[in-house]
């Protein structure tokens, strides 16, 4: 394939502030990349067979000219006067608004400039002349990844390709350009809003020729589009973030970074959707020369970094592997998180004495917990997902219930546990003085564990690969003895 240069009026879309793909629907579409083809969607496309080429009237033509120049007329929303007259309206009963009836007088009110043609769809247009301009209008009904080609011209045909979108109100805006010498292909890509779009065509020579067109949609793009270079690596906040998204094609690289504020430490993690998908995905960081992979497994952290130093990682395909779009990854990344407080306390039990057996929390009926976390430099970690994660009854293998709880702005969370009963696998006895007065006390318990995670970071709370959990007594019953 021929290299590709393209006109691209006005500078890509920015991806250094935290917005969703809700949010990017509301914003002015991407401009659109004539770049190499394999970061697009590069698809095949059922044929649509042969157009008979639609006539651009003369005002039509000068308006998409003069969009494309920057020299377009914007609708715009009068005012209206200001006077001192006051003018007295009565106040009506609110009612919520039908959206779906809303929605449905807003399709039917658009109205498009040029003929409409479906989306992965190849139709082929004969007979074009020198000078020919040529338009058609498709709808992205979702957030998508797209490709719109021109293909296949014939000999001595040299097309440009330009992509327009319609604001609703007739109003146009340029998003790319390609026009490469003689009869080499024409491709745009990018990732746009659900929307109205139009291809609009030039003959710069032409011949009864011949060319085929259309558009290739992928819809199976995560928040974060478009994040495919390092130039557009997707910012994340001032906090520790976990994000969801997936590859949609084998050649999609997704770039995220982090900026330290303050010097804090910064953490990284990939996991997976519980799916058992992870080994699809190579993740990796930028250690300021070269790209350097993050384990399978493993957690990454920067304890110590210059304040405002920014934190590259991407996640690209497992060449290895067969990628599956539809799964999805879960990606950490941010302030490093430290466990500084953390209180698990049982509810009023005569307690069984460690040189019977060694329980550190004893508990017959709840549990009450607390945490407090914060980054490297003591900022508090709002937002993320402490684990309180109990197995009151050691079996023949562990039976781990996760309780969660969300930190507030000081970085605490806290909760409480109902055991319920039990009918103990043990029975001890023992004297207690704690009255002041002394009796033998016969209990029945369980044996159990408990452990302080993190769902957004593991290795990180109490438990580990070391000493895996806190001893736990759920105590079943007590009575006193003779």
């Amino acid at each position: 394939m021929k290299s590709k240069k393209a006109f691209i009026l006005g500078a890509a879309m920015a991806a250094s502030c935290f917005v969703s793909a809700f949010a990017l629907a509301e914003q002015t579409p991407a401009k659109l990349s004539a770049q190499a083809v394999k970061q697009a969607v590069d698809k095949a496309l059922k044929p649509g067979g042969t157009l008979e080429k639609a006539s651009v009237s003369g005002e039509l033509k000068q308006k998409l000219n003069a969009a494309k120049t920057g020299q377009s007329n914007v609708v715009k929303k009068s005012k209206a006067a200001v006077g001192n007259v006051a003018i007295d309206s009565p106040v009506g009963q609110l009612e919520k608004p039908d959206s779906a009836h809303m929605k449905q007088a807003a399709v039917a009110a658009f109205t498009p400039l040029f003929p409409t043609l479906d989306i992965n769809t190849l139709y082929t247009l004969t007979g074009v002349e020198t000078g020919a301009q040529i338009a058609y209008h498709f709808n992205l009904p979702k957030n998508a990844r797209i490709q719109v080609q021109l293909l296949n011209q014939s000999a001595g045909t040299d097309m440009s390709l330009t992509l327009f979108h319609d604001d609703g109100q007739g109003n146009l805006t340029p998003l790319g350009t390609s026009d490469n010498p003689g009869s080499a292909d024409e491709y745009l890509n990018g990732v746009l809003p659900a929307g109205d779009y139009y291809w609009f065509m030039v003959a710069n020579a032409a011949s009864n020729s011949q060319f085929s067109f259309g558009v290739a949609v992928d819809s199976n793009i995560d928040a974060y589009e478009p994040n495919d270079t390092e130039q557009t690596a997707f910012a994340l906040p001032d906090a520790l973030n976990q994000v969801t998204g997936n590859l949609d094609s084998v050649n999609d690289v997704d770039y995220f970074s982090f900026v330290s504020l303050r010097g804090q430490g910064v953490g990284m993690f990939l996991g997976d959707d519980g799916a058992g998908t992870r080994n699809q995905w190579i993740f990796e960081r930028f250690d300021g020369t070269q790209w350097v992979e993050v384990p399978q497994g493993s957690t990454s952290t920067y304890p110590n970094l210059t304040p405002g130093y920014t934190v590259k990682v991407r996640v690209r395909a497992n060449p290895a592997v067969a990628l599956n779009p539809q799964a999805q990854y879960k990606l950490t990344l941010g302030s490093a998180p430290r466990l500084n407080q953390h209180n698990v306390n049982g509810d009023n039990v005569v307690r069984i004495p460690s040189s019977i057996f060694q329980l550190a929390t004893q508990a017959a009926r709840n549990l009450s917990w607390s945490t407090q976390w914060s980054d490297s430099t003591g900022e508090p970690l709002r937002g993320v997902t402490p684990v309180l994660r109990v197995d009151k009854h050691f079996g023949a293998t562990y039976n781990w219930v996760d309780y969660e709880a969300k930190t507030g702005i000081t970085g605490a969370a806290s909760g409480n546990v109902a055991l319920g009963t039990c009918s103990g696998d043990y029975k001890v006895r023992y004297p207690d003085s704690a009255s002041g007065q002394t009796y033998n006390w016969e209990t029945w318990f369980n044996e159990g564990g408990w452990r302080i995670e993190l769902r957004e970071f593991p290795g990180v709370g109490v438990g580990g690969n070391t000493v895996q959990y806190v001893s736990l007594g759920h105590i079943c019953s007590q009575t006193i003895v003779r």
